[in-house]
């Protein structure tokens, strides 16, 4: 696990994803992926410094996990990157889970336990899911990162998805 936000790591979701790809393969059943990224991460760290940036990694990590179904694995790849890997999930419901993510970062300020006023955060997102045979969980991931750029690239503060 991930010591700052208590999520799963990123060699853990490795692992995991690989066994419910197979499994979607095996067994013709989903999966999907969602990618977010917190929008302007380092203008947070830069003007208020890493404990402050700490403390909202920490909120972010917690407003996912109230905000996905207990079957589905959140986990912290790194810096301010997040990825929920949702078992038997199809893209258009990860969608809908992907919106309530979304709704429930930017609804309400961030504490920042300091002097400093509660900042607003949001998110970027990209979604994608498996496809088929000879789909493998870097090809989902692959996807689901390069709709996370085009959902930064469009405006941030929103979700795409790679079926999209």
């Amino acid at each position: 696990t991930d010591p700052l936000t208590g999520l799963y790591n990123r060699r853990y979701m490795e692992g995991q994803m690989a066994m419910l790809v197979d499994n979607a393969a095996n067994r013709q059943r989903c999966v999907s992926v969602i990618a977010l990224d917190a929008d302007h991460f380092k203008s947070v760290n830069d003007t208020y410094g890493h404990d402050v940036g700490d403390r909202v990694l920490q909120e972010l990590a917690n407003r996912i996990k109230r905000n996905v179904r207990n079957v589905d694995m959140a986990c912290r790849t790194g810096g301010e990157e997040f990825i929920v890997v949702l078992p038997d999930t199809e893209p258009r419901v990860a969608e809908k889970i992907a919106e309530r993510v979304l709704r429930a970062v930017s609804a309400k300020p961030f504490p920042t336990g300091g002097k400093a006023l509660p900042l607003t955060v949001t998110v970027s997102i990209g979604v994608a899911g498996y496809e088929g045979l000879g789909d493998r969980a870097a090809d989902i991931l692959k996807r689901a990162d390069e709709a996370l750029y085009r959902a930064k690239h469009e405006g941030r503060n929103r979700i795409v998805s790679a079926a999209a």
